[in-house]
């Protein structure tokens, strides 16, 4: 009986020593298949980590985008020299005050002519070229179609040297030193004696001394 209590105590020895080492095991660090130590116990007790959180779009603004505004209208007087602009203005308000519409382009309407011999654009407005829409046209009589010519004095300067309705006008400058001005105008507008009664006679202007003076005149008989 002793022999079987010492057996049994030595039994029990061993097992307690069995427990004891795989406690120790237990409580060893375990190697990663990389290599390297990892703590099982705090491994299994560590929280997941928390997700990234979602990004926010900032808030659109409330302000209006801007709107362009009106491109600047285009001068239609653009290119002329202030005194041909207003004349073509002053046949635009004639033409509204006989309840009409101007039918033209101002830039264009004015024609450039050579009257004067320094080299500079002078400029001849024919109302034959416009139309007064919707109204009757103030510019045109029995006497003819009235005409501007705006002959150049220097830089930046013209004058108004012819302004009245003719039958015909036109500008010859072929061949000639000085251009000339041939005016078919109303015998209202002829100085010579007209005993015939007739009733047109041709006008031929030069322009001489910063004038444009009238060189001769007959009368017109076809």
């Amino acid at each position: 009986m002793a022999l079987e209590g010492a057996h049994a105590g030595g039994r029990g020895r061993s097992l307690a020593a069995a427990v004891l080492v795989v406690a120790l095991a237990l409580s060893v660090p375990v190697a990663r298949a990389e290599g390297g130590p990892v703590d099982v116990a705090a491994s299994e007790a560590a929280p997941p980590p928390n997700p990234p959180a979602p990004a926010v779009p900032a808030p659109a603004s409330s302000a209006p985008s801007p709107t362009p505004g009106p491109a600047a209208a285009a001068d239609p007087y653009a290119g002329l020299p202030k005194v041909v602009a207003r004349a073509v203005q002053e046949l635009e308000a004639e033409c509204r005050a006989a309840e009409g519409r101007p039918n033209w382009k101002p830039g264009t309407l004015p024609e450039v002519v050579n009257v004067s011999p320094d080299g500079r654009p002078d400029y001849l407005i024919d109302t034959h070229a416009i139309a007064c829409d919707g109204g009757f046209t103030p510019w045109i009589g029995s006497d003819g179609f009235r005409h501007i010519l705006f002959v150049s004095t220097g830089p930046g300067r013209w004058v108004r040297a012819f302004d009245r309705a003719a039958r015909g006008f036109e500008i010859d400058n072929k061949g000639r030193k000085a251009p000339q001005v041939i005016v078919f105008s109303h015998s209202a507008y002829c100085t010579r004696p007209n005993p015939e009664r007739y009733m047109r006679c041709t006008q031929v202007y030069e322009w001489r001394r910063g004038k444009l003076r009238k060189i001769s005149e007959d009368w017109f008989t076809d």
